[in-house]
This record gives structure tokens, sequence and C-alpha cells, in this order.
């Protein structure tokens, strides 16, 4: 029987290399004991812009991030991250292996079973799950307040999924359970929150057609929109309005400009900032799935007036989301300018927070094809530099995974091996880590081919010349050479290698099966793997002796 990776498509390929990557990143120390290197691992790639494709090709890394998860605040993470609809066939076994994750995920506090049933919500939207969140909403109401406005604004965005029915025979109870319980909570508020909440769980419901006799998805939507304007916001209630705006957009028709024109009233500078931030989070959610391309609304003119005195660093973060499509920037050209040239300033600013933002929306800016050829150019330059000058760990961890196009600087990022900083190291090590992973990527490719082929004499010097970078890097880290050998026909890689190359292929050849791989050293006792990287991984956490997670080309 033939190897499935060797026919693997380039979204499994790619799903493959990413949970490499995180395997790879779970043995490292500083990881392990860092967990808000983690988490701002995570919200980097949250905040990155994507294809669908790339964000279903991190499904399997995720499933297994969160199986080895224990902190609160970085599950919490996890539980955002972009879930792309509808979903390729091909990933839909990872998204059921990401849901027995969140379900095998045991959390002692009411803050973490909050954050595990909201991403369980969210994932699986299935009719014949609503008997258990009926009794996860009934049981909030015991809850001391905070917990319970945040356990129900968990529950509350929950959706039917696209095309389903209000379920008839049977299983039509525990529907109309559940539309009651929300009726009632919307008539009779226990708080001006909960009432708040529950407009939202409706609004899903009669978006869906769920509520014949009950309030219109306009009336609705009208009303959400003026209990958030009227309602005081406070950073316990600001993470509930968070939750709530984050369950709207995806599924709300298209809005009108009066809407639209609505929600920008709160964004202005005399708005609490926690309102600021989900509302953007919001117009940015609609702006990606292009609903307000469809409406002809464009707020790339409210985004350049915006970032003018916009200081927050949460708000600034969720605005690096907003990328601005071709038809916005052909009709305000002179506001789309204006916005690069705000964030390329806010990525000097003596604030970290504000780099990573503005460095955040430099990438997405880039991603989306917004950039001049100059603008480009001013990118490359100043990312490299950044990467050589930049002191800050979380900054640095983020600037790994926006790597842009063209000749890696391994030079760089060698020398930043001998950083003091453990986090400094680690992004060092991930960043090369990337460039190896696509040495293999490029040999196994040649691999593929037909046995008996022979490789173009340009192919065989490019792949001598990153052997030969790899054998310095791994010298640079500690790592003796040995004898050079050949993994597969016609592709030579340092011996060094071969044990990621085999774990590369075994992932592959998995996912390629619509299974997920054993654990790395499942059945194998401790087996030593990981060969180079594990030696990056763990130099010496004193003073050394002495492209990023990759996203398929759009």
């Amino acid at each position: 029987m033939s190897d499935p990776s060797l026919f693997a498509s380039p979204l499994v390929r790619q799903a493959a290399r990413n949970l490499h990557t995180v395997e790879w990143l779970s043995e490292n120390n500083t990881w392990r004991s860092t967990w808000f290197c983690r988490r701002y691992f995570w919200r980097t790639r949250r905040m990155m812009a994507v294809t669908p494709d790339e964000a279903a090709a991190w499904l399997p890394a995720l499933a297994f991030a969160v199986s080895c998860e224990e902190d609160a605040g970085v599950l919490a993470e996890f539980a955002r991250q972009p879930l792309p609809e509808p979903l390729p066939p091909e990933a839909r076994p990872w998204r059921a292996a990401l849901i027995r994750s969140w379900e095998w995920q045991r959390v002692a506090t009411p803050w973490g079973k909050t954050i595990r049933l909201a991403a369980l919500v969210r994932l699986d939207r299935r009719a014949e799950r609503l008997p258990e969140w009926l009794a996860e909403a009934r049981r909030a109401l015991d809850l001391a307040p905070g917990n319970r406005h945040l356990r129900l604004a968990a529950l509350a965005g929950w959706r039917p999924r696209p095309g389903d029915d209000p379920p008839h025979g049977d299983k039509a109870e525990a529907a109309q359970a559940w539309v009651r319980f929300w009726e009632e909570r919307y008539r009779t508020p226990g708080s001006e929150l909960e009432g708040l909440i529950a407009a939202t769980a409706l609004l899903h419901l009669a978006e869906a057609g769920w509520l014949p006799s009950g309030p219109s998805p306009e009336r609705l939507r009208e009303e959400f929109r003026q209990r958030v304007q009227q309602w005081p916001a406070s950073y316990h209630k600001g993470s509930v309005l968070r939750m709530l705006l984050a369950s709207v957009p995806a599924g709300s028709p298209s809005p009108e400009q009066q809407d639209i024109t609505g929600w920008m009233e709160l964004t202005r500078k005399d708005v609490d900032w926690e309102k600021r931030e989900a509302v953007w989070g919001m117009l940015a959610a609609w702006q990606r799935e292009g609903v307000l391309e469809r409406c002809g609304i464009s707020l790339v003119p409210d985004l350049a007036r915006t970032l003018e005195w916009e200081r927050d660093r949460w708000v600034l973060l969720t605005m690096a989301g907003y990328i601005p499509g071709a038809v916005e920037v052909s009709a305000h050209p002179e506001a789309a300018r204006a916005v690069v040239a705000r964030w390329e300033i806010l990525s000097r600013s003596s604030y970290w927070e504000t780099r990573s933002a503005a460095w955040m929306a430099r990438w997405n800016l880039r991603r989306a094809g917004v950039l001049t050829a100059e603008e480009q150019g001013r990118f490359g330059s100043d990312y490299v530099e950044a990467i050589g000058a930049e002191n800050d760990r979380d900054i640095l961890l983020a600037l790994v995974q926006i790597q842009p196009p063209g000749t890696f600087p391994l030079a760089i990022w060698t020398r930043r091996l001998s950083d003091q900083d453990d986090q400094c190291r680690l992004a060092a090590r991930l960043a090369i880590h990337g460039w190896l992973v696509e040495v293999m990527e490029g040999a196994s490719g040649e691999w593929r081919v037909a046995s008996g082929s022979s490789l173009p004499a340009t192919r065989c010097s490019l792949l001598v010349t990153h052997r030969r970078q790899v054998r310095q890097v791994l010298r640079r880290a500690g790592q003796e050479g040995t004898d050079a050998g050949t993994v597969a026909p016609f592709v030579n890689l340092p011996p060094e290698v071969w044990p990621d190359f085999r774990r590369l292929r075994e992932i592959e050849t998995a996912l390629a099966a619509g299974q997920m791989p054993p654990p790395p050293d499942a059945g194998k006792g401790k087996r030593k793997r990981m060969g180079h990287l594990t030696t990056l991984a763990r130099l010496p956490e004193s003073h050394p002796r002495t492209g990023p997670p990759g996203i398929t080309a759009k």
C-alpha cells in the first residue's frame, strides 16, 4: 500500500507542519513554564490574516495544544481562535478532534468551565446537544452574579447550523425548552446585563427562523445595539460584552448603513475602552466575512481618523484585525495610505503593546495586498531591523510568526540564540525551526517525485547549500556534527534532522488518513526525537556557550 503522505494535499501538509511546530514548542522548558508566552503566541495567531484553509490547517495543532493546557488564560485564547465556515471536508475530522480535546479538558474553576463551554458551544452547533446546554444554563442561575453572567453569555452564543430547521418529533421538546428559557430571561431579566445576554441568544434563534412568533431579527438587532449603547461598561462586564459581540457577526445578515453608523458611535473617544474594543472586534469580523463589502460599506476613513487619537493597547490590537479589501482601498486611496502610514509610526512606539498591535496590522495589510511596492520595501527593511534590535520578548515571538517572503535572515536569528532572555532565545529557536522545516519540506517535495527521477542540478545545489547552513546552525547550538547521510533517494540531509523528517511524515500520514497522529513518544518510551530541534530547545537556560510557522501562500 502506498504512503498517504506521498499524495497529501497542501492543506494536510500545512496542518502537519503546524502540529509539528506546536509539538516542538511543547517540549521546550521555557514554553511549558511561561503561560503568558503561550497565550501571546496564540493571540498573535488569532490576529493574523488567514484564509479559510489556513485557519483549518491550525485545527490539529489547536487540538493538541488544548489537550496539554492547564492555564485558564491560555484556554480562553484557544476558545477565540478563528473557525472557518464552511469547513473543508478533509478538515472535518480535525474539528472533531478539537471538540474531543475540549470535552476531555478538566478545569476546576468556574471561569475555566465557562471557557470550556464557550468553546464547545461555538464548535458543536448540533441541536442534539441542546439538552446539555439547557442543563448548564439552568445551573448557571445558581452561581454568583459575576460567574453567572459569564456562563450565560458563553451559552447564549449557541447558533443553529446553517439550514437547520427547528427540530420535530422527540427532539422538538429540548429546542422549545431552550427557546422558552431565553424568552423568560428576556421578559423578566434578573438584571440589565442578563436582558442583554438573553437578547443575544434570541437574536441567533430569530436569524435561524426558530422564533416564528417571537420578536423579529430586525427588532432584536436594533434593541441589542441600544442596550449595548446604554449599558455602563466595566472590566468584568467588558468580558461579557466581548463574548456576546464576538458571537454576533457570523450569524448576522447584511446590516444597513444606519446600523453600522450606530455601532460606529460606540467607537468614539468618549466611550469606555471596553466598548470600543468589543465593537471594533465585531466590525473587523464583519469585514473579514465580506458582510460590509456586500453592503457597499467601507470603514477605512473611520479607521484612519480613529488611529490618529486611539491609544488604548487592547483597542489598537483589535483594530489591527480590520483589514480593508481591494474595493475599500480603491474607493478611499488617501485614507488607506493614511492607515498604512499611521501603523508604520505606531510600530516604532515606545510602548511594547502598541508596537505589537502595529506589527500585526502591518502584516495583515501586506497579506491583503494593501501595501504599495514602496510600503512593502519599508516593511521588509523595518522587519529585519526589528528582529535584530527588539528587546521585548512578546513582540519578538510575534515577529517570528509574520516572517515576510524572501531570504530568511538566518544570521540574525542565529546571533539571537545568544540572548540572555530565555523567551528571546525561544523566539530565535522557533524562527530557525520554521526555516529548517521548510528545508525538509523542500527536500520531501523532491522525495515525492516518482522513484527513478533525477533532480535538476539547480535544485541539488540548493539542497547542498541548505544542508551546509543547517549544519552550521547545529554547530552554533552546540550539536556535534556527524557524517552526512541520505534520508531518501536523491535527497541529502544531515542525519540530525532525520527524526524530524520521520515525525513530519508520520503526522502527514495520519492527517491524510483522517486521523490524529499518535503522541510523539507513544509506545517508544521517552525516545529521542526532534534531533537538532531538541538541541535548540534544550540549550542551557543560563547564558548559552556562544520563516515562522508557515502559512500557505495566498
